[in-house]
């Protein structure tokens, strides 16, 4: 006898596993597979934005951020030179710094406790098809004994993350590297802002630093270009572009990670969501869609995936009717693509802006100035505000602003502010392509 599911995960990572945690409780029937179940350590995901928590809480998963250390955002602080400033969240609305293994760990736990959830320790090797070319389920290689197994259900979930093994059989996507995140742990360090995130703009490249628990801040750099950076390079790279630009309340603190070494560094990647609908199964998470993490808009976009998944989901009977599914797989893909395009754009092209000293200036200032467009600006940030509009209103009113801002110092500043607009556009054009269209 073959055992069937309503549902098979493959990968559980912070989108597998939290799907999990979501639906089992409904009484779905769940096969969750991954070949480790081991804590992991990584250095993006550890920022929730509000909008992350936001959805937490409407999923009734916030109780899984207690117990750990996770630590309060209130908003953000952006420092350039001498100057600083800070943009709180929208008012009532708060983020989260935490460690992402631990936060994983738990959304595990709290899946894998119920009955309706069962584990699987295995390598997922290929989707299984019927003669119909409809995805019927997938096989493994089980970890302790090397057999090849297979799982069927009406519905596979592949959520493997960005070195997806799927990928190619669900969506046209094309996977590019902007740059690379080098992440270290600052220990007992006092930031400028307690309870901010920091974004550094005074280097020729942008680095950021949040606090993931008690005692720990997690400072992420940016190392541009598409090649992993050689050890001497790095070095080279934190010497001349961070070190003089980190504030002197952090200083001991960066010594002390630089002396013990351990640097992490991970590939940021780029990828718009291009999937091919196939009856029986559905993308979720980092294996569909990417984006610069440097907004940390990472998990927002993936809680809000497993609410509109789940939405559609839990709306039907049951698992018997697979051309219901179908439809529901389709309506998922519509509507996650309305409500993640913001997060998409914003942080590609906030990342472009930061390696673009013009513009990079005219953001610091224009949300130095504060107000309804500073607020309007971090709603989106945060994820809280998912109107296209809002989100190329502020940007076109940013370009404007940078623009005017050159032309106030001196007319003689006209190629400048012509060049501003123009990298602007060149920026933001095909973001709003990709992701609108």
């Amino acid at each position: 006898m073959k055992e069937e599911f309503d549902i098979c995960i493959i990968g559980a990572g912070m989108a597998g596993a939290t799907i999990s945690a979501y639906l089992a409780p409904k009484g779905i029937k769940i096969a969750l597979i991954d070949h480790c179940y081991k804590e992991k350590k990584r250095i993006v995901g550890e920022l929730l934005q509000p909008g992350a928590v936001l959805s937490l809480e409407q999923m009734g998963l916030s109780h899984l951020l207690d117990g750990f250390e996770a630590q309060t955002v209130k908003g953000y602080a952006l420092l350039q030179g001498n100057e600083k400033t800070t943009i709180p969240y929208p008012s009532q609305h708060e983020g989260i710094g935490l460690h992402n293994g631990r936060f994983l760990q738990q959304i595990r736990a709290s899946a894998l406790e119920n009955s309706s959830v069962t584990q699987i320790h295995g390598k997922a090797l290929q989707l299984l098809e019927n003669e119909r070319n409809e995805i019927i389920g997938v096989s493994y290689r089980e970890s302790i004994t090397s057999q090849i197994k297979s799982i069927y259900a009406p519905l596979t979930i592949t959520s493997d993350g960005f070195f997806s093994n799927f990928r190619a059989h669900l969506s046209n996507n094309q996977k590019t590297v902007t740059s690379y995140f080098i992440g270290l742990i600052l220990k007992d360090c006092e930031m400028p802002f307690p309870k901010h995130g920091h974004v550094f703009l005074s280097g020729p490249t942008p680095f950021i630093c949040y606090p993931i628990s008690d005692n720990e801040v997690r400072l992420l750099i940016d190392f541009p270009g598409e090649q992993l950076p050689r050890k001497n390079l790095l070095q080279e790279h934190l010497d001349t572009n961070v070190t003089p630009y980190i504030p002197e309340c952090m200083r001991s603190s960066y010594a002390q990670a630089i002396q013990e070494g351990g640097f992490k560094v991970m590939p940021n990647h780029y990828m718009a969501a291009k999937p091919i609908v196939r009856k029986g199964a559905v993308m979720l998470g980092d294996a569909l869609n990417m984006r610069h993490p440097l907004t940390g808009g990472g998990l927002t976009a993936v809680f809000s995936d497993i609410q509109i998944l789940s939405a559609h989901l839990l709306a039907m009977p049951d698992f018997k009717n697979t051309d219901l599914i179908h439809e529901k797989i389709e309506a998922y893909y519509r509507d996650r693509k309305r409500a993640n395009a913001n997060l998409n754009i914003l942080a590609n092209a906030l990342y472009a802006v930061m390696s673009n000293d013009l513009l990079k200036t005219a953001v610091f200032k224009y949300l130095q100035c504060g107000g309804a467009n500073a607020q309007e600006s971090i709603a989106v940030l945060a994820g809280l505000n998912r109107k296209h509009f809002s989100l190329i209103k502020q940007f076109c009113f940013l370009a404007v602003f940078g623009a005017c801002n050159l032309l106030q110092q001196s007319i003689s500043n006209i190629p400048k502010a012509l060049k501003l607009l123009k990298d602007a556009f060149v920026i933001i054009k095909p973001l709003i392509k990709n992701e609108l269209s």
